[in-house]
């Protein structure tokens, strides 16, 4: 049972830190490529950081 909570919380770990660097992408992009580019980004990494607290949610892992 240990190696399923390793994997679900690796799982968590990963899509996590790909919504934060969306996050932090977009915010670049925000400020110096484009408003519109950075407002459809923040888009997307709203949608990411959704579907990691999901999966946090549905698996029972806490923040």
């Amino acid at each position: 049972m240990g190696s399923l909570i390793q994997r679900n919380t690796a799982v968590a770990k990963r899509k996590g830190t790909l919504a934060a660097v969306a996050g932090v992408g977009s915010a670049v992009a925000l400020v110096v490529i484009n408003p519109i580019v950075g407002v459809v980004g923040l888009a997307g990494a709203a949608y990411l950081g959704w579907d990691w607290l999901r999966f946090r949610m549905k698996h029972g892992l806490r923040l």
